[in-house]
């Protein structure tokens, strides 16, 4: 089977899952990846020994089967999210407002009626798929991301269309950083995910007890421009629903973006993020390789 072939069934079986999910209740959705997630969490073996270590460098004073307890909801609570995307035609501006709640929407206005752009930073929690839909429901104009290209185009184009249904505007990393800079400087709205794995040559900053390069673009958009940076997370609560509460994210006593502030900055950042995982560390994606060039783990590989 060729390599593209390969890519048209999966992208067949994808439409096809996302039919079926379509036609469910999303109460009912939310329901069915929790289950099947648990066969998941048996099956990919190497992504549940990335969680648990993950978990073990993170919670080192934690039971071991309170460790494996988290693991298998953070892998409930990464399928939730996914097949939520896959409702999305299902939703309604109005619906999205019902389903994710922000506490203090009022901070984002006042930071937005500035008129130097938002930086809205998220973190694979919660529904992070969610929280970027609304923000741009909730700001009724549309807010700019920054999306990696799925290896299988098809697929890709799909979850692109997916996530552009209410205002979304979705922009490769190649040209990402252009196009962020130009939203700002026209005073729009740029969320950005900057909690993952990113390359050696990153900013070194501490996360959860280890140093670990961290994407500096959050930052350097920031000081260059003069937007506010706010962190905005959704909760997953005891319904499935979402909250979410706007946090900012002190760039005032900083100033050109210097190595030392961009480094600054950063670490406020990441240490806010964890701060929130740390609330409810379940709802954070554990088994994606996060410390892999970690200078402490260089001679134990993820």
């Amino acid at each position: 089977m060729t390599h593209k072939t390969g890519h048209f069934f999966e992208y067949i079986f994808f439409q096809a899952v996302s039919l079926f999910i379509r036609i469910l209740p999303l109460s009912l959705v939310r329901k069915t990846a929790s289950a099947l997630a648990r066969p998941a969490y048996k099956l990919l073996k190497s992504r549940r020994n990335v969680a648990l270590q993950n978990l073990k460098y993170a919670f080192p004073d934690m039971e071991e089967s309170e460790r494996r307890q988290i693991a298998l909801k953070s892998f409930q609570s990464v399928a939730v999210s996914f097949l939520e995307l896959l409702w999305y035609p299902n939703f309604s501006k109005d619906r999205i407002k019902r389903e994710v709640q922000i506490e203090n929407l009022e901070l984002f206005k006042q930071l937005h009626e500035k008129g130097k752009g938002v930086i809205i930073l998220t973190a694979h929690y919660g529904s992070w798929e969610l929280a970027t839909q609304a923000y741009t429901v909730y700001a009724d104009t549309p807010v700019c991301t920054i999306a990696k290209t799925q290896s299988n185009l098809l697929v890709d184009r799909k979850l692109t269309r997916l996530r552009e249904l209410f205002g979304l505007k979705i922009v490769p990393m190649g040209i990402g950083v252009r196009e962020v800079l130009k939203t700002l400087q026209q005073g729009g709205i740029v969320a950005l995910a900057a909690d993952q794995s990113a390359p050696k040559e990153s900013v070194m900053v501490n996360f959860f007890g280890r140093k670990v390069p961290t994407f500096q673009g959050p930052a350097i958009f920031a000081l260059r421009t003069g937007a506010p940076i706010i962190l905005g997370c959704t909760v997953r609560q005891d319904d499935g629903t979402y909250r979410m509460r706007f946090i900012q994210v002190e760039t005032e006593d900083l100033g050109a973006p210097t190595n030392e502030n961009v480094y600054e900055l950063t670490r406020r950042q990441v240490q806010m993020t964890e701060e929130i995982i740390r609330q409810k560390p379940e709802q954070w994606m554990w088994m994606h390789k996060r410390w892999k060039h970690s200078p402490e783990q260089a001679e134990t590989e993820l």
